[in-house]
């Protein structure tokens, strides 16, 4: 079985006329590390506008229009204003207080109250990337490539935040034929929760079900700071089982979003893979 399938995925990979084309823009690459909080057990103080401020780094978004001041509090001067959606990156925050130093664009701006920000991280991937998949375990035997590239961003209704999203091609065979079909998958870029730091990715395969109320979707909580990642749930167990590993280590959004995808792919059951690789009536 092995063998066949190893077969399959040469086959597959090495022979593009058994699909139909698609054009392949070539992109930048882009840096996919997040920010790391620069904490140590002896952090050196640094100065910002003749305050002294504990260094920090990270993205924040700003969730209210709110004034930049020229110290840790509002007796300070107005040094220019910020509207709600803008992103501006820490420098430091003030010890003792709830006021952070603050830049954009390289360029230091002041001091603004930290509970109008939100900790983000940037979704935005410059490169496709690529991988390969054998479901071994399948009755028939599948394989298959995929294609992973980022589509933009989308703002979340009734929320202070945007999703990343992406769409993954799916070139799959097996032993009764070869099929194309696509999925969906997004990055909050805020925390679904606050208080733990954690980003919610999922995958939507469409395909699976009756594509508008009730697909099947595979969700993980991800703290990007730490790495970790772990399975929280999916629809429709009929198409799906929960994944043997549900914890993960990852190495920054690109490769949590790579964990994620091909340990929903591993958990897809031989009724799911009847469903995609299905003939058109």
């Amino acid at each position: 079985m092995k063998y066949a399938i190893s077969c399959l995925l040469a086959v597959l990979l090495l022979t593009p006329t058994a699909f139909a084309q698609i054009e392949e823009p070539s992109e930048a690459p882009h840096d996919f590390k997040i920010d790391q909080p620069a904490v140590t057990d002896e952090v050196e103080p640094v100065m910002v506008m003749d305050h002294e401020v504990v260094p920090m780094v990270g993205l924040y978004e700003i969730t209210k229009d709110v004034n930049v001041r020229a110290g840790p509090g509002t007796d300070f001067e107005r040094l220019a204003g910020l509207k709600a959606g803008e992103r501006v990156r820490a420098i430091g925050k003030v010890d003792g207080t709830s006021w952070m130093a603050i830049s954009k664009d390289g360029e230091t701006l002041g001091f603004v109250y930290t509970p109008i920000l939100v900790p983000v991280v940037d979704g935005s991937l410059g490169e496709q990337f690529f991988g390969s998949y054998m479901a071994s375990n399948q009755k028939d035997g599948v394989a298959c490539d995929y294609r992973f590239r980022f589509e933009g961003k989308t703002k979340v209704e009734g929320g202070d935040f945007e999703t990343a999203d992406y769409e993954v091609r799916f070139r799959c065979a097996s032993q009764v034929g070869a099929k194309i079909f696509y999925a969906h998958m997004f990055l909050t870029e805020a925390p679904v929760k606050s208080k733990k730091g954690l980003h919610l990715i999922g995958l939507d395969v469409r395909s699976i079900g009756d594509g508008m109320e009730e697909f099947l979707t595979t969700r993980y909580l991800y703290h990007p700071k730490t790495g970790a990642m772990t399975f929280e749930g999916h629809s429709l167990p009929r198409y799906a089982t929960p994944p043997k590993v549900q914890a993960f280590e990852t190495d920054g959004i690109k490769d949590a979003l790579t964990q994620a995808l091909e340990a929903s792919v591993a958990s897809w059951t031989n009724e799911a893979w009847a469903e995609l690789l299905k003939k058109p009536q």
